[in-house]
């Protein structure tokens, strides 16, 4: 079977697995009010206090606390109401091929209910919730509701994709990459040719390793957030990982936003704990920045001091786990706070502008000098 027969069928599956679970939802509900019983459903407590750190499959997960949600408590009906609502109208968006926004579904969804000045919903922060709850509850990633969020991040390289019938590459386009979109299931991987993935911070950093062809040099598929990597470039990352074998190295800022950045990517979020194992790569390595290469490539005179709040997220990132217990990023987040400077991307072009191309990445890939 090709590549792209096995993402078709992958796609499919992923609207049929998502259209069972729906149908499920709403026959429990229905075989409950048939007995006489009040309906309601359940999910997982999306709260700090339920959520651990799997040290087998080094994600983040959330624990056995449920919560239920009954549609004859005075305090559940309205937010119950929701649900069901967001849970039907999701299922006509599979059927038809359609995504929409979250504030699109808001739009969509909103009306006032008979006899009553009450709106279904009062804002899309509301119906988003709901929809992280639901998300939760049946196990289906928001983007298999085909509700998607603003496209934010790209890519660049040897990668040639098919996304809504049209086939496109990933390189050749002048001094930018694809925007990945906020909906990436149904993208196809033709063909790419590609030694691993460099997953940049900075969207200013990818257009200099645009400009410098880093990815031709290093043979890698350069992808950036633009800061905080969001869900699609996530979801995108993790889907080449697996798809493609291909692995994932992070070249971020030297300061402890930019290793929480890292840390999302590798082990998933507080927030989606519930789905770490279709976000996060657990075999996601680090490349830098770091505090030793402000010695060992002469950056000492273009630091930035430390701010206040940059030292207490520097206090909280060592009674992480995956950080507690890993000799090196304690070493790393100790240098800092002594220090008491961070180093950003950015400031490789104290060197040269090709600096960043020529000596740094090249020199640490070929070494493999990593961080776990």
């Amino acid at each position: 079977m090709t590549l792209r027969k096995e993402v078709r069928k992958m796609v499919s599956k992923s609207d049929k697995m998502a259209l069972e679970r729906i149908r499920e939802f709403g026959k429990q509900l229905l075989e409950q009010i048939k007995r006489g019983e009040s309906p309601y459903f359940q999910m997982p407590t999306r709260t700090k206090g339920n959520v651990m750190f799997e040290e087998g499959d080094k994600t983040l997960s959330l624990g056995g606390r449920m919560s239920t949600r009954r549609f004859l408590n005075y305090a559940h009906t309205r937010k119950f109401m929701q649900s069901v609502m967001i849970a039907a109208a999701t299922m006509e968006y599979i059927k038809s091929d359609r995504t929409v926004g979250k504030r699109e579904l808001y739009y969509n969804l909103k009306h006032s209910l008979p006899n009553s000045k009450q709106n279904t919903f009062e804002d899309d922060t509301e119906s988003g919730s709901v929809l992280d709850d639901l998300e939760a509850s049946l196990n289906i990633l928001r983007e298999q509701f085909h509700v998607i969020a603003k496209g934010r991040g790209s890519i660049y390289g040897d990668l040639d994709l098919r996304q809504a019938g049209d086939e496109f590459s990933c390189k050749g386009l002048g001094r930018g990459g694809w925007l990945i979109p906020g909906y990436t299931e149904d993208v196809e991987f033709l063909n790419y040719n590609a030694d691993f993935i460099l997953a940049i911070e900075n969207d200013a950093m990818m257009s200099r390793l645009i400009e410098e062809k880093a990815w031709k040099k290093l043979n890698c598929l350069l992808v950036t957030g633009e800061g905080m990597f969001p869900r699609g470039v996530r979801r995108f990352v993790k889907r080449m990982h697996e798809e493609l074998k291909l692995p994932v190295i992070a070249f971020v800022d030297g300061d402890p936003w930019g290793f929480y950045i890292y840390s999302v990517l590798k082990y998933g979020s507080i927030q989606l704990a519930h789905l770490s194992d279709r976000y996060a790569v657990p075999d996601a390595k680090y490349l830098g920045m770091t505090m030793d290469d402000i010695e060992t490539y002469g950056l000492e005179h273009v630091t930035e001091k430390l701010k206040d709040i940059d030292r207490k997220k520097i206090k909280e990132e060592m009674q992480y786990p995956w950080f507690k217990h890993s000799p090196e990023w304690m070493r790393q987040l100790k240098l800092m706070a002594e220090k008491g400077v961070r180093i950003e991307q950015q400031a490789l072009a104290n060197k040269s502008l090709a600096f960043v191309a020529e000596k740094y990445l090249p020199e640490k890939v070929e070494e493999g000098k990593f961080l776990p």
